[in-house]
C-alpha cells in the first residue's frame, strides 16, 4: 500500500484506527477523519473490509437467553416475603384474654388461606404489576435481541458474498459509508469484470409501502445508473446482488431511498457512497 495522505491522515493511521472504527469505538472527531481518508484515497484498505467482515461473527457467536421459567415465581415469593416482613413489624400482637370456656382444638374451625385478600392488598397489587411488567420486559427483550442476531447473521453472510465476489479476478471493492460524515448507513460492494454488482448494507432504517433502497453506478461520463432495488426490515440490514454491463475501472457505488421502484434519476440525499477499486496484486 502506497503512503498516501489525505483528509489530515495517512493510510498507515487509517489502518491503525481501523479495528476501533469498525467497533464504533472512535471519538466523533476521529471517526471523521477517518470516514474522509477512506473517501478520497485511492487505495483499497482491504482491512477495513476484513474487520466489517469479523465483527458481526463476533455477535453471531452469542446465543440468545430466554428468561427463566421461574423467574416470575421467584420475583412474586420475594415480593410476599417482603410484604410479609413490612406488616410483621409494623403490628403488635393483642394480649389474651382468658375465656371461661375454652373450645377444643378440633372444635377450632381452620381457615384457609385468602389468596384473594392478599392480592386485593394496594401494596401487593404494586408489586403484582411491577413483577409482570418486569416478565413482559424480560420477553420482549429476548424477541429484540433475536432479531439483531438474526440481522448480524444476514450482515455477516452478506460480507462473506461480497469478499468472494471482490476477490475475482479483475473485480473491484467499494467501501460505502455515509457522505456526510454522521455516522449513517455504511457496506461494501464488488463489482465483478462483466459489470455484475453484490452489495451488503448496514444500519439501514427499515422500508415502508412502496419504498425501496435503489443502488446506483456513476462511471466516467458522471450520470447514475439505477441498477436495482431492495426492501429493508427492522434488522436494518440488506445484501443484493444483480446483474449489469460493465462500465470500468473506478466505478462509483451510491445508494438512495426511494418513494417506489423504477426510478431514473436519484432522490438526494445519497445515503452511502465509495468508489470502487482493484484488488492490490
Amino acid at each position: 500500500m502506497a503512503e498516501q495522505r489525505f483528509a489530515g491522515m495517512t493510510c498507515a493511521e487509517a489502518a491503525e484506527l481501523a479495528p476501533a472504527f469498525v467497533l464504533g469505538a472512535l471519538g466523533a472527531a476521529e471517526s471523521d477523519a477517518v470516514r474522509r481518508h477512506m473517501a478520497a484515497c485511492p487505495e483499497l484498505h482491504a482491512e477495513m473490509a476484513e474487520l466489517h467482515s469479523v465483527v458481526p461473527a463476533l455477535f453471531g457467536a452469542v446465543e440468545p437467553v430466554a428468561p427463566s421459567a421461574g423467574l416470575k415465581d421467584r420475583i412474586l415469593a420475594a415480593a410476599a416475603i417482603d410484604l410479609a416482613e413490612r406488616e410483621g413489624a409494623g403490628s403488635r400482637p393483642a394480649p389474651s384474654r382468658p375465656s371461661p370456656t375454652q373450645p377444643r382444638p378440633a372444635e377450632v374451625p381452620r381457615r384457609g388461606t385468602d389468596f384473594g385478600s392478599i392480592f386485593r392488598r394496594p401494596i401487593w397489587s404494586a408489586v403484582a404489576i411491577a413483577a409482570a411488567l418486569a416478565v413482559v420486559a424480560l420477553g420482549a427483550w429476548n424477541v429484540q435481541l433475536r432479531d439483531q442476531l438474526t440481522g448480524l447473521e444476514a450482515y455477516r453472510n452478506g460480507v462473506v458474498q461480497v469478499l468472494d465476489a471482490a476477490a475475482q479476478p479483475g473485480a473491484q471493492l467499494a467501501v460505502l459509508t455515509d457522505p456526510t460524515g454522521s455516522g449513517g448507513p455504511s457496506g461494501l460492494a464488488a463489482v465483478a469484470v462483466d459489470g455484475s454488482v453484490a452489495m451488503v448494507m448496514r444500519d439501514l432504517k427499515p422500508t415502508t409501502g412502496t419504498q425501496v433502497y435503489e443502488a446506483w453506478l456513476i462511471g466516467a461520463n458522471q450520470v447514475p445508473v439505477a441498477i436495482g432495488g431492495f426492501k429493508v426490515d427492522r434488522s436494518g440490514t440488506a445484501s443484493f446482488v444483480t446483474p449489469h454491463p460493465a462500465i470500468g475501472e473506478g466505478v462509483v457505488v451510491a445508494l438512495t431511498l426511494e418513494a417506489q421502484p423504477g426510478a431514473t434519476t436519484p432522490t438526494p440525499p445519497i445515503l452511502a457512497v465509495g468508489t470502487a477499486h482493484a484488488q492490490s496484486s
